[in-house]
Protein backbone atom coordinates (compact mmCIF):
# COMPACT_ATOMS: atom_id res chain seq x y z
CA UNK A 1 0.00 0.00 0.00
CA UNK A 2 1.35 3.02 -1.23
CA UNK A 3 1.51 6.76 0.29
CA UNK A 4 2.62 8.23 -2.73
CA UNK A 5 2.15 12.02 -3.66
CA UNK A 6 0.00 12.15 -0.07
CA UNK A 7 1.41 14.00 2.56
CA UNK A 8 1.33 12.42 6.06
CA UNK A 9 -1.22 12.56 8.39
CA UNK A 10 -0.44 12.50 12.54
CA UNK A 11 -3.00 10.94 15.03
CA UNK A 12 -3.03 11.61 18.26
CA UNK A 13 -4.62 9.92 20.68
CA UNK A 14 -4.61 6.00 20.04
CA UNK A 15 -7.94 4.95 21.40
CA UNK A 16 -10.73 3.36 20.03
CA UNK A 17 -11.68 6.63 17.97
CA UNK A 18 -8.12 7.67 17.07
CA UNK A 19 -7.06 4.04 15.64
CA UNK A 20 -10.40 3.65 13.34
CA UNK A 21 -9.68 6.60 11.57
CA UNK A 22 -5.83 6.12 11.63
CA UNK A 23 -6.77 2.47 9.94
CA UNK A 24 -9.20 4.14 7.38
CA UNK A 25 -6.80 6.79 6.34
CA UNK A 26 -3.91 4.32 6.44
CA UNK A 27 -5.96 1.74 3.59
CA UNK A 28 -7.15 4.68 1.38
CA UNK A 29 -3.31 5.02 1.01
CA UNK A 30 -2.35 8.09 3.18
CA UNK A 31 1.06 7.83 5.21
CA UNK A 32 -0.44 7.71 9.20
CA UNK A 33 2.32 8.43 12.18
CA UNK A 34 0.57 7.33 15.76
CA UNK A 35 1.83 9.97 18.05
CA UNK A 36 2.08 7.29 21.26
CA UNK A 37 2.34 8.55 25.12
CA UNK A 38 5.73 6.73 25.90
CA UNK A 39 8.63 5.18 23.84
CA UNK A 40 7.48 1.73 25.15
CA UNK A 41 4.15 1.86 23.87
CA UNK A 42 6.33 2.92 20.34
CA UNK A 43 8.34 -0.44 20.92
CA UNK A 44 5.31 -2.78 21.71
CA UNK A 45 3.38 -1.52 18.41
CA UNK A 46 6.90 -1.89 16.30
CA UNK A 47 7.08 -5.54 17.64
CA UNK A 48 3.29 -6.18 16.47
CA UNK A 49 4.46 -5.35 13.17
CA UNK A 50 3.02 -1.95 12.82
CA UNK A 51 -0.29 -2.63 12.48
CA UNK A 52 -3.78 -1.78 13.44
CA UNK A 53 -6.53 -3.95 13.13
CA UNK A 54 -10.33 -3.01 12.84
CA UNK A 55 -13.06 -6.00 13.88
CA UNK A 56 -16.24 -4.57 11.90
CA UNK A 57 -18.90 -5.84 14.56
CA UNK A 58 -21.05 -3.45 13.17
CA UNK A 59 -21.82 -5.75 10.73
CA UNK A 60 -23.53 -7.97 12.85
CA UNK A 61 -26.51 -5.61 13.55
CA UNK A 62 -27.12 -4.74 9.60
CA UNK A 63 -29.14 -6.73 7.63
CA UNK A 64 -27.58 -7.09 4.51
CA UNK A 65 -24.29 -7.71 5.82
CA UNK A 66 -25.76 -10.18 8.82
CA UNK A 67 -26.25 -12.76 5.73
CA UNK A 68 -23.28 -13.42 4.96
CA UNK A 69 -22.11 -14.53 9.12
CA UNK A 70 -22.74 -17.96 9.89
CA UNK A 71 -24.96 -18.32 13.90
CA UNK A 72 -21.68 -17.33 15.59
CA UNK A 73 -18.86 -16.84 13.23
CA UNK A 74 -16.56 -14.77 14.46
CA UNK A 75 -16.02 -11.30 12.49
CA UNK A 76 -11.84 -11.39 11.35
CA UNK A 77 -10.14 -8.00 12.04
CA UNK A 78 -9.44 -6.16 8.64
CA UNK A 79 -5.59 -5.41 9.53
CA UNK A 80 -3.66 -2.34 8.16
CA UNK A 81 -0.15 -1.76 8.52
CA UNK A 82 2.90 0.09 7.41
CA UNK A 83 1.77 2.43 9.86
CA UNK A 84 4.77 4.87 11.78
CA UNK A 85 4.73 5.92 15.47
CA UNK A 86 6.64 7.89 17.74
CA UNK A 87 6.56 10.01 20.77
CA UNK A 88 5.72 13.98 20.48
CA UNK A 89 9.02 14.61 21.49
CA UNK A 90 11.11 12.38 19.73
CA UNK A 91 11.37 14.53 16.75
CA UNK A 92 10.69 18.37 16.26
CA UNK A 93 9.76 17.55 12.40
CA UNK A 94 7.12 19.45 11.23
CA UNK A 95 3.45 18.13 11.62
CA UNK A 96 1.08 19.59 8.54
CA UNK A 97 -2.25 17.39 9.73
CA UNK A 98 -2.90 16.40 12.70
CA UNK A 99 -6.14 14.31 14.24
CA UNK A 100 -6.35 14.89 17.70
CA UNK A 101 -8.72 12.30 18.87
CA UNK A 102 -7.55 12.39 23.03
CA UNK A 103 -9.88 12.14 25.64
CA UNK A 104 -11.00 15.42 26.51
CA UNK A 105 -9.68 15.53 29.94
CA UNK A 106 -6.22 14.60 28.58
CA UNK A 107 -6.63 17.03 25.29
CA UNK A 108 -4.40 20.24 26.79
CA UNK A 109 -1.64 18.32 28.17
CA UNK A 110 -1.65 16.38 25.17
CA UNK A 111 -1.86 19.05 22.43
CA UNK A 112 1.14 20.93 24.43
CA UNK A 113 2.95 18.56 23.54
CA UNK A 114 3.11 18.96 19.88
CA UNK A 115 2.64 22.52 19.74
CA UNK A 116 6.02 23.27 18.94
CA UNK A 117 5.87 21.37 15.56
CA UNK A 118 2.71 22.97 14.48
CA UNK A 119 2.46 26.63 12.62
CA UNK A 120 -0.02 28.32 11.10
CA UNK A 121 -0.15 26.39 7.84
CA UNK A 122 -1.01 23.14 10.10
CA UNK A 123 -4.58 21.75 10.39
CA UNK A 124 -5.86 20.45 13.67
CA UNK A 125 -9.09 18.05 13.66
CA UNK A 126 -10.59 17.75 17.10
CA UNK A 127 -12.83 14.71 18.00
CA UNK A 128 -13.40 15.04 21.80
CA UNK A 129 -16.50 14.40 23.43
CA UNK A 130 -18.24 16.93 25.63
CA UNK A 131 -17.15 20.82 25.21
CA UNK A 132 -14.54 23.25 26.03
CA UNK A 133 -11.50 21.41 25.05
CA UNK A 134 -10.92 24.07 21.45
CA UNK A 135 -11.42 27.20 23.73
CA UNK A 136 -9.26 25.69 26.28
CA UNK A 137 -6.04 24.80 23.36
CA UNK A 138 -7.13 28.45 21.97
CA UNK A 139 -7.05 30.26 25.54
CA UNK A 140 -3.88 28.35 27.06
CA UNK A 141 -2.00 28.20 24.13
CA UNK A 142 -2.50 30.67 21.18
CA UNK A 143 -3.73 33.79 23.35
CA UNK A 144 -0.84 35.84 21.79
CA UNK A 145 0.52 33.49 19.12
CA UNK A 146 -1.07 32.69 15.33
CA UNK A 147 -2.82 29.40 15.73
CA UNK A 148 -3.60 26.32 13.53
CA UNK A 149 -6.36 25.98 11.61
CA UNK A 150 -8.86 23.91 13.51
CA UNK A 151 -11.79 21.68 12.74
CA UNK A 152 -14.10 20.36 15.19
CA UNK A 153 -15.66 17.06 14.29
CA UNK A 154 -18.79 15.20 15.90
CA UNK A 155 -18.53 11.54 15.65
CA UNK A 156 -21.36 8.87 16.15
CA UNK A 157 -19.64 5.81 15.80
CA UNK A 158 -19.60 3.24 18.28
CA UNK A 159 -16.22 1.61 18.77
CA UNK A 160 -13.86 0.38 21.63
CA UNK A 161 -10.94 -1.49 22.89
CA UNK A 162 -11.06 -4.47 24.20
CA UNK A 163 -8.57 -5.55 26.96
CA UNK A 164 -5.19 -6.65 26.02
CA UNK A 165 -5.81 -5.44 22.03
CA UNK A 166 -4.00 -2.85 22.47
CA UNK A 167 -4.04 -1.61 18.86
CA UNK A 168 -7.30 -2.93 17.67
CA UNK A 169 -10.34 -1.21 17.78
CA UNK A 170 -14.09 -2.42 17.68
CA UNK A 171 -16.38 -0.80 15.20
CA UNK A 172 -19.41 -1.47 17.17
CA UNK A 173 -22.21 0.66 15.69
CA UNK A 174 -21.59 2.28 12.12
CA UNK A 175 -22.60 6.27 12.76
CA UNK A 176 -21.69 9.35 11.23
CA UNK A 177 -18.93 11.91 11.44
CA UNK A 178 -19.90 15.87 11.07
CA UNK A 179 -16.89 17.96 10.22
CA UNK A 180 -16.44 21.93 10.09
CA UNK A 181 -13.97 24.79 9.89
CA UNK A 182 -14.00 26.93 13.28
CA UNK A 183 -15.01 30.58 12.50
CA UNK A 184 -11.97 31.85 14.34
CA UNK A 185 -9.79 31.20 10.60
CA UNK A 186 -13.19 30.51 8.14
CA UNK A 187 -13.43 34.16 7.64
CA UNK A 188 -10.24 33.88 5.78
CA UNK A 189 -8.34 31.44 3.37
CA UNK A 190 -7.74 27.79 5.17
CA UNK A 191 -4.51 26.52 4.63
CA UNK A 192 -3.65 24.27 1.62
CA UNK A 193 -3.26 21.46 4.75
CA UNK A 194 -7.29 22.35 5.86
CA UNK A 195 -8.78 21.78 2.59
CA UNK A 196 -6.04 18.42 1.53
CA UNK A 197 -7.44 16.84 5.02
CA UNK A 198 -11.10 17.47 4.66
CA UNK A 199 -11.12 15.67 1.29
CA UNK A 200 -8.97 12.91 2.54
CA UNK A 201 -11.46 12.43 5.50
CA UNK A 202 -14.53 12.78 3.22
CA UNK A 203 -13.36 10.27 1.17
CA UNK A 204 -13.51 7.54 4.26
CA UNK A 205 -16.71 4.93 4.05
CA UNK A 206 -17.45 6.40 7.79
CA UNK A 207 -20.31 8.36 6.10
CA UNK A 208 -18.10 11.46 6.69
CA UNK A 209 -19.70 15.11 5.67
CA UNK A 210 -18.28 18.63 6.09
CA UNK A 211 -20.44 20.88 6.81
CA UNK A 212 -20.80 24.73 8.02
CA UNK A 213 -20.27 25.59 11.12
CA UNK A 214 -23.22 26.93 11.98
CA UNK A 215 -25.03 23.38 11.05
CA UNK A 216 -22.59 21.73 13.12
CA UNK A 217 -23.22 23.63 16.25
CA UNK A 218 -26.94 21.92 17.03
CA UNK A 219 -25.26 18.61 16.48
CA UNK A 220 -22.21 19.34 18.97
CA UNK A 221 -24.77 20.24 21.38
CA UNK A 222 -27.21 17.46 20.94
CA UNK A 223 -23.91 15.01 21.34
CA UNK A 224 -23.17 16.80 24.39
CA UNK A 225 -27.05 16.32 25.77
CA UNK A 226 -26.71 12.84 24.99
CA UNK A 227 -23.60 11.93 26.78
CA UNK A 228 -24.48 14.16 29.63
CA UNK A 229 -27.34 11.55 30.19
CA UNK A 230 -25.90 8.37 28.56
CA UNK A 231 -22.66 8.05 30.01
CA UNK A 232 -22.98 9.25 33.57
CA UNK A 233 -26.09 6.96 34.12
CA UNK A 234 -24.49 3.79 32.70
CA UNK A 235 -20.90 4.57 34.29
CA UNK A 236 -23.08 4.83 37.71
CA UNK A 237 -25.45 1.49 37.79
CA UNK A 238 -22.47 -0.41 35.67
CA UNK A 239 -24.62 -1.55 32.46
CA UNK A 240 -24.48 -1.29 28.75
CA UNK A 241 -26.20 1.43 27.11
CA UNK A 242 -28.85 -0.78 26.38
CA UNK A 243 -30.31 -0.74 29.69
CA UNK A 244 -31.69 2.04 29.47
CA UNK A 245 -34.11 1.70 26.93
CA UNK A 246 -35.55 -1.68 28.86
CA UNK A 247 -35.97 -0.04 31.86
CA UNK A 248 -40.08 1.16 31.92
CA UNK A 249 -42.87 3.49 33.75
CA UNK A 250 -43.25 1.10 36.43
CA UNK A 251 -45.71 0.44 39.45
CA UNK A 252 -46.99 4.30 39.13
CA UNK A 253 -42.75 5.74 39.05
CA UNK A 254 -41.08 7.43 35.98
CA UNK A 255 -38.29 5.21 36.28
CA UNK A 256 -35.38 6.06 33.71
CA UNK A 257 -37.98 7.62 31.41
CA UNK A 258 -38.79 10.28 34.21
CA UNK A 259 -34.97 10.53 34.39
CA UNK A 260 -34.29 11.22 30.89
CA UNK A 261 -37.18 13.58 30.30
CA UNK A 262 -35.87 16.05 33.16
CA UNK A 263 -32.45 15.68 32.28
CA UNK A 264 -33.12 16.63 28.75
CA UNK A 265 -35.77 19.37 30.41
CA UNK A 266 -32.86 20.96 32.40
CA UNK A 267 -30.68 20.93 29.31
CA UNK A 268 -33.11 22.72 27.06
CA UNK A 269 -33.37 25.18 29.52
CA UNK A 270 -29.32 25.71 29.21
CA UNK A 271 -29.32 26.01 25.39
CA UNK A 272 -32.58 28.33 25.17
CA UNK A 273 -30.20 30.63 27.40
CA UNK A 274 -27.06 29.94 25.98
CA UNK A 275 -27.66 29.43 22.03
CA UNK A 276 -31.27 30.88 21.19
CA UNK A 277 -30.70 31.37 18.15
CA UNK A 278 -30.70 27.19 18.23
CA UNK A 279 -34.34 27.02 20.94
CA UNK A 280 -36.03 25.10 17.91
CA UNK A 281 -33.33 22.22 17.52
CA UNK A 282 -32.82 21.92 20.61
CA UNK A 283 -35.61 21.83 22.12
CA UNK A 284 -36.69 19.01 25.14
CA UNK A 285 -38.58 16.94 22.95
CA UNK A 286 -35.76 17.26 20.59
CA UNK A 287 -33.31 16.23 22.45
CA UNK A 288 -35.14 13.27 24.26
CA UNK A 289 -35.70 11.91 21.03
CA UNK A 290 -32.04 12.33 20.12
CA UNK A 291 -31.07 10.33 23.17
CA UNK A 292 -33.51 7.88 22.29
CA UNK A 293 -31.99 7.72 18.80
CA UNK A 294 -28.02 7.13 20.66
CA UNK A 295 -29.20 4.99 22.71
CA UNK A 296 -31.09 2.44 19.90
CA UNK A 297 -27.80 2.79 17.63
CA UNK A 298 -25.18 2.30 20.40
CA UNK A 299 -26.81 -0.64 22.51
CA UNK A 300 -24.62 -2.77 22.64
CA UNK A 301 -22.28 -0.86 24.11
CA UNK A 302 -20.25 0.19 27.53
CA UNK A 303 -19.82 4.07 27.53
CA UNK A 304 -16.83 5.62 27.65
CA UNK A 305 -17.28 7.00 30.88
CA UNK A 306 -17.99 3.33 32.58
CA UNK A 307 -14.94 2.52 30.71
CA UNK A 308 -12.99 5.27 32.40
CA UNK A 309 -14.57 4.42 35.72
CA UNK A 310 -14.66 0.53 35.71
CA UNK A 311 -10.58 1.01 34.79
CA UNK A 312 -9.80 3.74 37.34
CA UNK A 313 -9.17 6.24 35.40
CA UNK A 314 -10.43 10.06 35.11
CA UNK A 315 -13.86 10.45 33.20
CA UNK A 316 -14.73 13.12 30.92
CA UNK A 317 -17.62 14.30 33.18
CA UNK A 318 -16.01 17.70 33.06
CA UNK A 319 -16.30 18.67 29.90
CA UNK A 320 -19.90 17.02 30.04
CA UNK A 321 -21.93 17.74 33.25
CA UNK A 322 -19.54 20.27 34.50
CA UNK A 323 -19.60 22.23 31.24
CA UNK A 324 -23.37 21.97 31.46
CA UNK A 325 -23.43 23.06 34.88
CA UNK A 326 -21.33 26.15 34.47
CA UNK A 327 -22.89 27.08 31.11
CA UNK A 328 -26.35 26.91 33.13
CA UNK A 329 -24.66 29.36 35.71
CA UNK A 330 -23.36 31.68 33.11
CA UNK A 331 -26.93 32.53 32.10
CA UNK A 332 -28.62 32.27 35.42
CA UNK A 333 -30.29 28.75 34.66
CA UNK A 334 -30.33 25.98 37.62
CA UNK A 335 -28.73 22.33 36.93
CA UNK A 336 -29.82 20.14 39.85
CA UNK A 337 -29.95 17.02 37.68
CA UNK A 338 -26.59 17.54 36.01
CA UNK A 339 -24.72 18.96 39.16
CA UNK A 340 -26.12 15.63 41.06
CA UNK A 341 -24.67 13.50 37.92
CA UNK A 342 -21.71 15.36 38.00
CA UNK A 343 -20.70 15.05 41.58
CA UNK A 344 -21.99 11.21 41.55
CA UNK A 345 -19.43 10.94 38.65
CA UNK A 346 -17.27 12.14 40.53
CA UNK A 347 -17.78 10.29 43.66
CA UNK A 348 -17.60 7.22 42.02
CA UNK A 349 -14.10 8.27 40.44
CA UNK A 350 -12.64 9.02 43.68
CA UNK A 351 -13.32 5.39 45.05
CA UNK A 352 -12.48 3.44 41.78
CA UNK A 353 -9.12 4.23 42.58
CA UNK A 354 -8.94 3.50 46.02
Amino acid sequence: MSGSGLSRIHILGAGAVGLLFAAHLRQAGHPITLLLRTQAAVDRFERQGCRISVVNDWMRANPARSRLLAPGEPIAPCAVDDIQAETPASTHAAIGKLILATKAQDTLRAFADVRSRLDAQSTVVMLQNGMGAFEAIQRELYAHAAAPAFIVGTNAHGCLRRAGDEFSTHHTAMGTCRLALRPAVAGSAPPDSALELLTALGALPLDVAVVNWSDLQPLLLLKLAANAIINPATALAGCHNRSMRLLKHTDGHAGIQGFVALACAEIAAIYARAHPHLHAELSAQAIEEYVAHIIDVTAQNRSSMLQDVAGGRPTEVEWINGYLVRLGQQHGVPTPVNAALYGLVKLKESTARE
